[in-house]
């Protein structure tokens, strides 16, 4: 790997293939989730190196705002786990037959 550019996180470079890289440190892995009913295995999770999330502090003047914010995150995520819900486990996401 062609290295192009390293500060003390992240090291830009190319790859044998000519496609540009990024190569983060272990221990830079950020990971948000949650946790099934036992404790030991993620249910979700959000995932990555050189994650960022920013909240636009400026809209976010009160805990009612917040709270808004926070529900339509949720409903964000809960359409996501429908649709892949609905693709992979179709039997699963239908109403019972009567």
């Amino acid at each position: 790997m062609e290295q192009i550019e390293k500060n003390d996180n992240v090291i830009l470079g190319r790859n044998e293939k000519g496609e540009d890289t990024i190569t983060f440190r272990v221990q830079d892995l950020i990971t948000y989730g949650v946790l099934g009913y036992d404790g030991n295995e993620f249910m979700a999770a959000i995932s990555g190196y050189g994650l960022n999330i920013a909240f636009n502090m400026k809209l976010i003047n009160s805990l009612a705002d917040a709270e808004a914010m926070a529900d339509s995150m949720a409903n964000v995520f809960y359409e996501a786990l429908m649709h892949q819900l609905i693709a992979q486990k179709r039997d699963f996401a239908k109403p019972p037959e009567r």
